[in-house]
């Protein structure tokens, strides 16, 4: 149990975290020319987050995909500073984020269910409340598809590990690692990772 001296400390090390991630994300989306970068840039600065109640306590990720996380984020790039600054950030803040796989929906492939984790570092259920967006991290084994899906809420995500993506107007493309992809409401999209984990941020606008 930590001392109030302790806890202090603590909410100070996310908070200071998740102030670095979301001024990190805001540059790096900045530098894309899509009019759509623009609205995630304006949803970040106006999203207004506290430490959840329940922080202290979180759903671990499995031992097999924590291997994976940690090699995606040794192999980030260390050349950019807002890279540099999220994977810090994400250093600090990951530990304690509660991590959920989405479910196979009845005509999809349920191969991807135990191979995948979302951690959820704001918004409902997230280690930071938040009412207008959420924001959490995409961890996928190699050799691993997500399945074509869609929901209303527009959406971007950006790229930290190499992958493959899929939005109905484009097809298949390799953004790269810092690369930004942006899906507009309820289009139909997919992920896929290669011969290494995926490891992606995305943002759902509330």
């Amino acid at each position: 149990m930590m001392s109030s001296t302790e806890e202090v400390a603590w909410d100070q090390d996310i908070a200071r975290s998740g102030d670095v991630l979301k001024r990190s994300l805001q540059n790096v989306l900045s530098c894309s020319v899509r009019d759509e970068a623009q609205v995630h840039v304006a949803s970040l600065n106006a999203a207004k987050w506290t430490i959840s109640k329940s922080a202290k306590t979180s759903n671990a990720l499995p031992d097999f995909l924590a291997l994976h996380l940690s090699e995606a984020l040794r192999a980030m790039p260390r050349t950019d500073d807002d890279l540099i600054s999220i994977r810090d950030a994400l250093g600090t803040l990951l530990p304690h984020v509660t991590w959920i796989n989405r479910q196979a929906q009845t005509d999809q492939d349920s191969a991807f269910v135990e191979r995948h984790r979302h951690g959820i570092i704001a918004g409902p259920g997230g280690l930071l409340e938040c009412s207008t967006l959420t924001l959490g991290l995409a961890l996928m084994m190699p050799q691993t598809c997500y399945p074509y899906h869609q929901h209303p809420p527009a959406e971007f995500y950006l790229v930290l590990s190499p992958g493959d993506w899929y939005r109905e107007d484009v097809g298949w493309w390799t953004p790269g690692v810092g690369g930004v992809v942006f899906n507009f409401p309820s289009c139909i999209h997919a992920m896929k990772s290669t011969n290494v984990p995926l490891l992606a941020l995305w943002g759902l606008m509330h």
